[in-house]
């Protein structure tokens, strides 16, 4: 009995051991990943009209970045990638841009919604 006992000691002090070396690495690694992938976003967002939207509405890029999902991200990235209203958005953005004036974006819906939160939390 004494011998399973030990066995056993062994083998849950083996595991710790491997859970507290390999957590803090897995999380490091994690971490890295993360932030590779969110400069890749920026560098991404940063040649569409996306970007300069975001600004004109007073949402800091960095914080969009942190703040949103990346599926959501994705999916405005390729709705403005994707958009035909190049011309209006381009002339919408030459100006002062108001949120109740862009209706003419594939991203106005989310663009509202950022903008709402944003008021939301300044308040």
């Amino acid at each position: 009995m004494a011998i399973i006992s030990t066995i056993l000691e062994i083998i849950l002090i083996g595991i710790t051991v491997a859970l507290v070396v390999l957590l803090p690495l897995a999380i490091i690694f994690n971490v890295k990943a993360g932030r590779k992938y969110r400069k890749q976003l920026a560098e991404n967002i940063h040649h569409l009209r996306l970007n300069r939207m975001l600004t004109a509405l007073g949402i800091d890029t960095a914080e969009y970045l942190h703040r949103e999902r990346a599926v959501d991200i994705h999916e405005q990235m390729t709705r403005c990638g994707e958009c035909q209203n190049i011309e209006t958005c381009d002339d919408t953005l030459a100006d002062v841009v108001d949120v109740d004036n862009i209706g003419f974006c594939n991203n106005e819906a989310s663009l509202r919604e950022m903008v709402k939160k944003k008021h939301a939390t300044e308040q």
